[in-house]
């Protein structure tokens, strides 16, 4: 397949890197959610290095990450969210000629997995077991622990 980037850029995988976190740094977006497309995207630019570039390539990276056992859904969506940021400053600066990105889901995740917080029945019978601790420095403590987390 005929590759989309524009051949008068001196396109490799370390311009890429570099591309990839001036793109980043430039969004209006915070501090933190920048490293975390930084530390992300390296896998897929090395996808792309190893199966080259073309209008298929964020299908084919997602079908690569179905396959992957050893990540969780909600990696692999931050996976897929980073390559899909970075994809469509590409489209949206002119250095691809479209958003290979349109039409192509994340994961679906499941509810199943999410932590719930304490029933309000678990934070009464963890009040009065708590109540009835002596009032020394190391009980003192927990108890403002528990007052400060349950409220």
């Amino acid at each position: 397949m005929k590759s989309l980037v524009k051949t008068d850029l001196p396109i490799s995988p370390e311009n890429l890197r570099e591309k990839a976190k001036d793109i980043f740094n430039l969004l209006d977006i915070s501090d933190k959610t920048a490293r975390d497309y930084n530390y992300r995207i390296p896998l897929f630019l090395n996808f792309v290095n190893e199966n080259g570039f073309n209008k298929n390539s964020f299908l084919q990276f997602k079908r690569n990450l179905i396959e992957r056992g050893d990540i969780t859904i909600s990696t692999k969506n931050k996976y897929m969210a980073s390559a899909r940021v970075f994809l469509k400053e590409l489209a949206r600066n002119g250095i691809i000629p479209i958003d290979i990105t349109l039409n192509i889901k994340g994961f679906r995740q499941g509810k199943k997995h999410k932590q719930e917080g304490l029933t309000e029945e678990e934070i009464i019978r963890l009040r009065n077991k708590i109540k009835n601790l002596p009032d020394v420095p190391k009980y003192i403590r927990i108890k403002a622990l528990f007052c400060l987390f349950a409220l």
